[in-house]
């Protein structure tokens, strides 16, 4: 149970620490006290989305900390599952920067918003005025039959199933789009792959072609000059072959007279050395060059060739269009894989969906056999808050695709009157017996999941005398399992409180606050006395106060 709160800096709250009872705890105040900002202060610690406009005025943080009392609670495999440790006196802290930053704690260890809201749930719920919509919700009315039967075990292994399902069928469902996709590309893509295969290329083959254009193109200046610098290499007597050889001759002779000389001579056989072998293969090239119209007409055309691919394809040489050629039989190939991957997936598809028919039918069972104990019980509970020829009927119908709570929708239809068919709640109930069945509702939930403190806000709207009472009744019953936190302005069930706490707003030099106090018994037979007959008690409004605390 919630036996602590303290709220600093949250609206019109500055700094607000309040110890709240076990069983029935009663908020009473003024319309635009502050009761509302209370609840939006708790519902921080419960994972609420944080807006910073809520921080208070020239302040810089704003901290909610709420103390929980859990000993008598068996929650632990929650926060086994959160990796926290576990405290009978568990303290949820959430702090909210003006700039922006938002943290939050369980027993001082940081936690995510997520962890924060799957054990601030599971510790308390909140119930709104807004809420009561839920009544036309089809999913609310699944929660509550799966609280009825009080077995989750079936439900956590659909939503295991669901979620292999959800994932297989998006994975198919995005295999499906690529083939409808390249089905679009795929003709274009061989046509500018054949393009390619057709034109032979390696790496370096365009220079290639380009050297053996030109030596083709000029075949016949360059044999002549290759001959001619042969001949003039190697005549007798004024080549200069010859002349290197009579020089080296000449400087043997003074070779042995020391090492610059020998140096000299050496120097000039090297050059001889050269100069042969560069008259050899001068002689060799000019031998192999010849005049062939044939293939310099063959090895432009490949030139031009791979010119105009490498521009239609914009890269700079044949590099990269063998890369371009790679990527195109990479395209090419995935599209023809993508048919045996789509056949694999629709085959895990199949078994997901089987798997998962197989454990929504036992949780359609499941649900049909808590139907009519849960009807009857509505109808029970709701007699005891005066509605004595009430009817309810449960209907679950199926969907055409699976969700994730389940494969159908629960309908909750009402009669509130003897001949009266059937119809949605939303359409046929009033004001005050929407009030009431959301108490009903609320009471089996909670009673059936453990809940530790349920927080209702307003939730006998609509209702006034006797049925104010039943509800009231009604409420204390419920607080001797589970601590219960109601704001009313029913004097008639305020006055069944184990404690009762006012909510009122004060001027603090230049500032309006927000305060909640506990009252002492002289004070809740005013603060009753106030709720029958106004800001001005009259004796006979105390007189009144007086006898509904002592029913």
């Amino acid at each position: 149970m919630l036996t602590s709160l303290s709220i600093k800096n949250f609206s019109l709250i500055e700094d607000l620490e309040v110890s709240f009872a076990s069983g029935l705890c009663i908020l009473t105040g003024e319309t635009g006290s502050g009761k509302s900002i209370l609840l939006e202060a708790l519902s921080l610690i419960l994972g609420q989305r944080a807006d910073l406009t809520t921080i208070r005025k020239n302040t810089t943080k704003c901290v909610v900390e709420a103390t929980f009392d859990i000993s008598n609670h068996d929650i632990s495999e929650l926060f086994k599952i959160a990796d926290l440790d576990e405290e009978p006196r568990t303290i949820i802290r959430r702090e909210l920067s003006a700039n922006g930053k938002s943290r939050a704690f369980i027993n001082d260890t940081p936690v995510t918003l997520d962890t924060l809201r799957t054990v601030g749930t599971s510790l308390v719920d909140i119930h709104t005025q807004r809420q009561t919509i839920q009544l036309a919700d089809p999913a609310f009315y699944l929660r509550l039959i799966d609280a009825f039967s009080s077995d989750y075990a079936l439900l956590g292994t659909y939503k295991a199933k669901y979620a292999s399902w959800k994932k297989c069928t998006k994975a198919l469902s995005v295999l499906q789009e690529r083939q409808r996709q390249s089905a679009e590309t795929l003709d274009y893509h061989q046509f500018l792959l054949q393009e390619l295969e057709q034109v032979s290329m390696s790496v370096g083959c365009i220079e290639t072609l380009e050297e053996e254009v030109t030596t083709l193109k000029n075949a016949k200046d360059l044999r002549e000059t290759l001959s001619e610098a042969v001949r003039i290499g190697s005549s007798e007597n004024i080549g200069i072959q010859d002349q290197l050889n009579s020089l080296s001759q000449l400087m043997s002779r003074i070779a042995p007279f020391g090492a610059a000389y020998a140096s000299l001579h050496d120097r000039i056989l090297s050059v001889g050395i050269e100069f042969s072998d560069i008259l050899q293969e001068a002689e060799v090239l000019g031998e192999s060059i010849s005049e062939d119209p044939a293939r310099y007409q063959e090895v432009e055309a490949h030139l031009s060739a791979l010119h105009h691919l490498c521009q239609k394809h914009k890269v700079q040489n044949a590099e990269g269009l063998i890369e371009k050629r790679e990527e195109l039989r990479q395209l090419c190939g995935d599209v023809e894989q993508l048919d045996e991957q789509i056949a694999t997936c629709k085959a895990e598809v199949e078994r997901a969906t089987i798997a998962l028919r197989d454990v929504a039918q036992k949780l359609r069972k499941q649900r049909e056999k808590a139907c009519n104990p849960l009807a009857n019980e509505l109808v029970l509970r709701c007699r005891d808050l005066g509605m004595q020829h009430v009817r309810f009927s449960i209907n679950l119908n199926a969907l055409s695709l699976p969700q994730s709570n389940g494969t159908e929708e629960a309908e909750l239809l009402f009669s509130a009157n003897k001949g009266i068919d059937f119809a949605p709640i939303g359409k046929v109930a009033s004001g005050g017996e929407l009030s009431r069945i959301m108490l009903v509702i609320k009471s089996i939930m909670a009673e059936k999941t453990q809940l530790p403190t349920l927080i209702l806000d307003e939730i006998d709207t609509g209702v006034s005398g006797e049925m104010a009472n039943a509800m009231g009744k009604r409420m204390h019953e419920m607080s001797r399992h589970m601590q219960v936190i109601s704001i009313t302005h029913l004097p008639q069930i305020a006055a069944l409180a184990d404690a009762h706490y006012k909510v009122y707003k004060e001027v603090v030099g230049e500032t309006t606050q927000t305060f909640l106090t506990p009252l002492d018994e002289n004070a809740r037979i005013e603060e009753l006395a106030e709720m029958l007959g106004g800001k001005n008690i009259k004796e006979s409004a105390l007189r009144h106060a007086q006898e509904l605390r002592n029913v």
